[in-house]
């Protein structure tokens, strides 16, 4: 699926583990949401063309050609449930030692990449307005700690998320390389779509887009006072 739609998904995902598997508060959900709309953007990083590969120029560019090279092209092993797990260690490992420079330095980039694609993806802004606000995010993670518990949680959810959306595209997803080359898909031959078709953005971004306001609204609700509730009723 197209970048747009991976973020999306990520974000619905974020949303609905934040709410109903961890309750977390309001600002939790929303954060978990925001950071899993960016984070499910990273197995394209097997591709200097998309947009997690895209988002920092020549920086993210030079991420995604070392990862194409080690995942053996593009929707091979990033796209696996072994490169969801590496991810995700390597996610664990620099939020762990971020008092160290070097986990400072693999956080800021996970993170940057992450959320620079995923304001891109949303088409909520570009650039270096992407590009300063997703520093910003970066710093206030590494220096305050704020989200940080939540984010290898969110590369998991987001990369599993990824894997998911492709499975309903016809290219499917090798989730059990590099033990079988068999391709996963979710919907059968007759159903999957071409990704950036208009079952994609016709049916699927809107669905996601509903799910997401929906969501959004139900967390707004819970947050609500009782006699609020009443009243309004």
């Amino acid at each position: 699926m197209l970048g747009h739609s991976h973020s999306l998904s990520g974000a619905a995902a974020g949303a609905a583990a934040g709410e109903f598997v961890m309750h977390l508060p309001p600002a939790g959900v929303a954060t978990l949401a925001g950071f899993t709309a960016g984070m499910a953007l990273l197995p394209d990083l097997d591709s200097c063309g998309s947009s997690a590969g895209r988002c920092l120029g020549l920086i993210s560019r030079s991420v995604a050609w070392l990862i194409r090279g080690i995942s053996g092209g593009h929707r091979h092993g990033s796209h696996s449930l072994l490169g969801a797990a590496a991810f995700t260690g390597l996610a664990m490992l620099a939020c762990h030692f971020r008092g160290d420079w070097a986990g400072k330095a693999g956080l800021a980039l996970l993170i940057t990449i992450a959320v620079s694609a995923a304001l891109e993806a949303l088409h909520l802004t570009a650039g270096h307005t992407a590009d300063l606000a997703a520093i910003g995010v970066a710093a206030a993670v590494i220096w305050y700690g704020y989200g940080l518990a939540l984010i290898p949680l969110a590369v998991g959810l987001g990369c599993l998320t990824h894997d998911a959306g492709d499975m309903l595209t016809e290219s499917g997803v090798p989730l059990l390389l590099p033990f079988s080359q068999h391709r996963f898909h979710l919907l059968p031959p007759r159903v999957a779509f071409t990704t950036g078709t208009r079952p994609e953005t016709w049916i699927v971004d809107p669905l996601l887009t509903l799910a997401l306001l929906a969501l959004a609204v139900h967390e707004v609700m819970l947050s609500l006072p009782v006699h609020a509730l009443v009243a309004a009723r």
